[in-house]
C-alpha cells in the first residue's frame, strides 16, 4: 500500500515537472528547458540527501554551498531551545 502511494506521488511529481517545463518554454519562447530538482530536505542534524549535492554540481554552484546550507540548518535547530529558554 505504501509503495503504491509513493509510486503515485513520484508519477505526479514527474507530470508536474513536465507541465512546468512546457509552460516555461512557452512563456520565455524557448525550444527546450531542463528542470533540475533541488530537494531541500535537510535533517535537523544537517544530513543532506545525495541528489542535492548532485543537483548543485549540475548547476555549477560553489562546492561549499551545501556546507553553508548544513550550517544554517544546524544553527536554526540550536536556536529553538535557546528561544524556548529565552537564552541569548
Amino acid at each position: 500500500m505504501m509503495v503504491m502511494m509513493m509510486m503515485m506521488m513520484t508519477m505526479m511529481m514527474i507530470i508536474i515537472i513536465i507541465i512546468i517545463t512546457n509552460e516555461i518554454c512557452a512563456m520565455w519562447k524557448q525550444k527546450a528547458a531542463e528542470m533540475i530538482p533541488i530537494i531541500l530536505v535537510i535533517s535537523s542534524t544537517g544530513v543532506i540527501p545525495t541528489p542535492l549535492s548532485q543537483s548543485l554540481t549540475r548547476l555549477n554552484l560553489h562546492p561549499n554551498t551545501y556546507i553553508q546550507m548544513q550550517k544554517s540548518v544546524i544553527l536554526g535547530t540550536c536556536s529553538i531551545p535557546r528561544n524556548f529558554l529565552n537564552y541569548k
